[in-house]
């Protein structure tokens, strides 16, 4: 089953970092992105959160396109295989969160949102055979700031991308050639 989440709520701090933006008293340098496993109650009032519940793992962001002048999509991956250490322990998704740098109290969580109940996507521990690896679309509020800027280590460019077959260890090359994705087996 696909994981449904509820629509994402920007915190308080998020909030104020956004009318520190709207006034041109800061900027919107969204930092990164976590997953974890807290359970919520309708009762719980998100914009309080100043951190995921139970986080379980952090990201980097993988794309991102300002949609328009009040929204920017943001694409990560949660996958099992990090550089940063493989998940030892599988869990269930049931809250994302997107940080933000604020140059008065610096990194803060900016938005979060909580899947629908009974409605998570289980990620398990890597076996050390093929990672899992779950695509994350994140619509994200900055309103009317003029300054947004999304941290990346990964450049937005990529001419080509050489892949390593986990299982038989060859060797891809995948491509974009005149708007078509491609792939070709590549020889060391």
């Amino acid at each position: 089953m696909a994981g449904v989440f509820k629509e994402a709520v920007l915190t308080k701090k998020g909030i104020a970092l956004l009318a520190k933006a709207q006034v041109n008293k800061a900027k919107i340098e969204l930092t990164k992105a976590v997953s974890g496993d807290g359970s919520y109650s309708i009762s719980d009032d998100l914009t309080q959160r100043t951190a995921l519940k139970a986080q379980r793992q952090e990201f980097k962001f993988v794309a991102l396109k300002r949609q328009n002048d009040t929204n920017v999509f943001i694409k990560f991956l949660i996958t099992n295989k990090q550089e940063s250490g493989n998940l030892q322990n599988g869990y269930y998704i049931k809250e994302v969160g997107i940080y933000a740098k604020d140059p008065d109290e610096g990194e803060i969580l900016y938005a979060i949102a909580i899947a629908n109940d009974n409605q998570w996507d289980y990620l398990p521990a890597y076996n050390d055979l093929l990672p899992s690896t779950i695509a994350i679309n994140f619509l994200i509020e900055v309103s009317n700031a003029d300054k947004v800027v999304i941290r990346m280590d990964a450049p937005l460019q990529v001419n080509t991308v050489i892949l390593t077959d986990d299982i038989t260890g060859k060797k891809y090359r995948l491509g974009v050639s005149n708007g078509a994705f491609y792939y070709e087996e590549v020889e060391e």
